[in-house]
């Protein structure tokens, strides 16, 4: 509970959260938006990876009956799994605390669950849809990461669901591990060769995006630098294939090599795009402050457009 007591009632779920808090406590909504200054996946993604995207959707055309039909329950049998094995991280502890800020960096509409697996090693990933994502990350990551590195890794994973990739990704990501979508309907195949082709060459693409989303929100490129290195080389060494490791046929990798992620998040770090984004960003942190409808000093209501209180004085901004 803050300081002064009082609480803001989510527009969707009816729950109160106390006026600090940037989600909602019940369904995960963003209690207040900036609309001008809120970044987008625009501000972060790749040309390829839109340009994939776009693609993607006109290929598949049984994407619909895919998704009703196998995906929500895969997706669904997947998270009973994942749950059973893993810990759900806690909004109040560090990590959520973490997993908040990026979020509302990038301005994700709803935040998504964080669950520490016990068996994934160093390893994350990003998962479901796009209205009901969930994040993993491997128990091995905890200890080998900075906090630096950690933010790096929340925020990249937060990328993923910022650019909207997570139908298309999830069903790459069902394809890597081997689960089968062989099945018809009305003598259709559910996921031909050129789809599940088209699935990985763009699954590569969305990871830049998503390494420039982990750049917004770390605000230093060696921070991102770091995390890539480090996780190639904890996997190397634990024989880990796949992942944030390059494999030797990039044609066949859910992942960029290594060194041309690199490459290409320095290339968007000297970019005029990320000079935008990043002063979005710090104009956003005024606003916010200024939209809540209490004096963040007094506690007393105010009109959310209100720059100064009219209790106190002060100004909200």
């Amino acid at each position: 509970m803050s300081l002064s007591g009082l609480e803001l009632m989510c527009r969707l779920c009816g729950t109160c959260s106390d006026e600090e808090s940037v989600f909602c406590r019940g369904c995960g909504v963003r209690l207040l938006q900036s609309r001008r200054y809120d970044l987008n996946r625009l501000d972060y993604a790749y040309d390829a990876d839109l340009e994939n995207l776009a693609l993607l959707k006109e290929l598949a055309t049984p994407a619909a009956l895919i998704k009703a039909f196998y995906l929500k329950k895969a997706v669904a049998d997947f998270k009973r799994e994942v749950s059973a094995r893993s810990i759900l991280v806690e909004r109040e502890s560090k990590l959520g605390l973490m997993l908040i800020n990026c979020a509302d960096i990038l301005c994700l509409r709803y935040l998504p669950n964080l669950y520490v697996d016990q068996h994934l090693g160093f390893n994350a990933y990003s998962f479901g849809f796009d209205e009901e994502p969930f994040v993993i990350i491997g128990k091995g990551m905890l200890n080998a990461l900075t906090e630096e590195e950690m933010t790096a890794l929340l925020a990249h994973e937060l990328g993923h669901i910022g650019c909207g990739h997570m139908i298309y990704h999830t069903l790459a990501e069902f394809i890597v591990q081997g689960v089968g979508w062989t099945g018809y309907i009305m003598g259709t195949p559910l996921l031909e060769a050129p789809l599940r082709l088209a699935l990985l060459s763009w699954m590569r693409e969305s990871e830049v995006s998503a390494d420039r989303a982990s750049l917004l929100a770390a605000g230093r490129v060696e921070a991102v630098k770091s995390l890539l290195q480090k996780l190639a080389h904890l996997n190397k060494e634990t024989g880990y294939r796949g992942g944030v490791l390059e494999c030797a046929n990039e044609v066949v990798s859910t992942h960029p090599h290594v060194a041309r992620r690199i490459s290409l998040i320095e290339e968007y770090y000297r970019s005029v795009e990320y000079a935008k984004a990043r002063s979005k960003i710090s104009t956003r942190k005024i606003v916010c402050r200024a939209l809540l409808p209490i004096c963040r000093f007094c506690g007393a209501e105010k009109q959310p457009s209100a720059l100064f209180c009219s209790s106190c004085g002060r100004s909200c901004v």
